[in-house]
């Protein structure tokens, strides 16, 4: 071998490891950054005529491991999901308070019941008659409470679900901007590594936001779908939706409602957007489209439903004691489940006859069957009734115990009259403004089991979010640990290449410099 091929062959190496240094180097110096994948510098032997002229360079490579990594970004998903649920029902399960100390709606239905029972002991006594107005006025205001707290975390998910829309409509541009580079740089033969590793991290946000999965290809490019599998464009608004405030009343219908669908715009005819709220979304804004149109309105159902039996059954024995403002019970429609009376829990309150004279708790506000109870109620009585009842008339004794005995063995229990079971039922289907809602809360037919039914089954909707995300973290944690072993950065192993590499630089340099020396013995023999 000449001297000439010897010292370009050490250059060509030389080169070659000065890259290679660089990528350890950058390797040791991003070891803890988020996202960061190992990269190697692929090195040729450089042949002509058979024989060995140099070392060429490959562009710089990373580590991937595309099963575990699409796991993680779905177990991503899955954590975003039951973390947004926890956040948002958290407030709820805080209000609805501990059954033990009284102030939950079992306990306040239980203080009302206490009260009827200390009042059937005397029935004259004045002070146990306003107890009992003020039981049921604390009664109603926890009703009011969790309805509105109800309705606060729906138009918080609403929010929730514009500003992360926002977002993914940044990340779906972002991603289609590193997808065009990395295409281009790729078809001119430039390494992509490093704008890799940034669109798997904007992958993996979207995935948390959406559960977006995609297909990669070896050029580069980048295809989106939703969890229903529905092609996403890579661009800033691909996805919209519109703000709104949510009352009680509001719900989604697919090309309806009066609450703002997520829609899929597309570019070339905008006019035809797709529904994207129904099944396609999972992850964050799934979650969130869940509490909005399902879980949140199914909790205002239940405390709907709880509210106007409540008020309905004691109105049925001859005490308007709940109503709405203007002093009516809410009548139920034939077959229309809720639709009379959405919303009743965040308006219900103790009737003002009754605040203004506490003894109508003992005396009864109107006879059974028909009446018109005292101003400010407009509506009558609504049938089916209790058994026949006549209040307690002006001046009457002051030991009439009839209407109080007729609520403790009617109004809290089984039965609206003797032999008589409950009429209306205590609903679990059909529930919600378009009757399309079901409860998990057994019609058990008395009021103060539904209400422990219902505080069980409202605060166990955030545990179980919470519980659902500290499971899912975990599994996820693991995969991400599996996957860090897998593509990140081994400081022993790249330590162990440096110094391979400065061994191997040292040996280049002792041939250029062996090379130097021939050369210079040559001309000065010349010479």
């Amino acid at each position: 071998m000449g001297l000439d091929a010897a010292l370009g062959i050490s250059v060509s190496g030389l080169r070659a490891i000065n890259q290679q240094l660089r990528v350890v180097s950058n390797n040791i110096s991003n070891a803890e950054v988020p996202g960061y994948t190992a990269k190697t510098l692929p090195t040729t032997s450089v042949v002509a005529a058979g024989k060995g002229i140099g070392v060429a360079t490959q562009p710089v490579q990373r580590a991937t491991e595309a099963a575990l990594q699409r796991a993680i970004w779905q177990r991503e998903a899955g954590v975003a999901a039951a973390q947004v649920r926890a956040s948002v029902l958290a407030p709820l399960e805080a209000l609805h308070g501990r059954p033990e100390n009284g102030d939950s709606l079992a306990g306040l239905t239980g203080r009302v019941r206490d009260g009827f029972i200390a009042l059937a002991a005397h029935p004259s006594s004045t002070s146990l008659q306003v107890e009992i107005v003020d039981a049921a006025a604390a009664l109603a205001n926890k009703l009011n409470m969790l309805s509105g707290a109800v309705t606060d975390a729906r138009n918080r998910s609403q929010q929730m679900l514009v500003e992360g829309v926002a977002e993914a409509n940044r990340l779906l541009g972002e991603a289609g901007s590193l997808t065009r580079e990395i295409v281009r740089l790729k078809a001119e033969g430039q390494g992509t590594a490093e704008l890799e590793d940034k669109r798997d991290m904007v992958i993996g946000r979207l995935a948390a936001l959406m559960d977006l999965r995609v297909v990669l290809t070896e050029k580069g490019e980048m295809t989106a779908f939703t969890k229903g599998g529905q092609t996403v464009p890579l661009r800033d608004g691909a996805l919209a939706v519109n703000g709104a405030s949510l009352a009680p009343q509001s719900y989604y219908e697919p090309g309806g409602g009066t609450v703002p669908p997520v829609l899929l715009i597309d570019s070339a005819d905008p006019t035809k957007p797709v529904d994207l709220t129904r099944g396609q979304l999972g992850g964050e804004l799934g979650a969130l489209i869940g509490l909005r149109d399902e879980t949140l309105p199914r909790m205002q159902a239940e405390l709907d439903e709880f509210a106007h039996k409540l008020a309905r059954r004691f109105d049925q024995q001859g005490l308007r004691l709940f109503t709405d403002a203007r002093g009516n019970v809410p009548q139920e429609q034939v077959g229309g489940g809720q639709k009379g009376y959405v919303g009743f829990a965040a308006e219900i309150r103790v009737f003002a006859a009754v605040v203004e004279n506490p003894s109508l708790t003992r005396d009864g506000t109107h006879a059974v069957p028909g009446g018109l109870p005292p101003w400010p109620a407009t509506r009558e009585v609504q049938a089916p009734y209790g058994d026949p009842f006549t209040p307690n008339p002006p001046g009457g004794p002051a030991s009439f115990d009839l209407l109080v005995n007729r609520i403790l063995d009617f109004t809290f229990g089984s039965q609206l009259g003797v032999g008589r079971p409950h009429d209306p039922p205590l609903l679990t289907t059909g529930l919600g403004p378009r009757g399309d809602l079901s409860s998990p809360i057994a019609s058990t037919g008395t009021l103060a089991d539904f209400a422990a039914a219902l505080v069980s089954a409202q605060t166990a909707e955030h545990a179980a979010a919470k519980a659902s995300a500290e499971s899912l973290a975990s599994t996820r944690d693991l995969l991400a640990n599996r996957y860090a072993d897998a593509v990140g950065v081994n400081l022993d192993k790249e330590m162990a290449l440096l110094i391979q590499l400065q061994n191997a630089y040292a040996a280049n340099a002792r041939v250029i410099t062996a090379s130097q020396a021939m050369w210079d013995a040559l001309l000065a023999a010349v010479r």
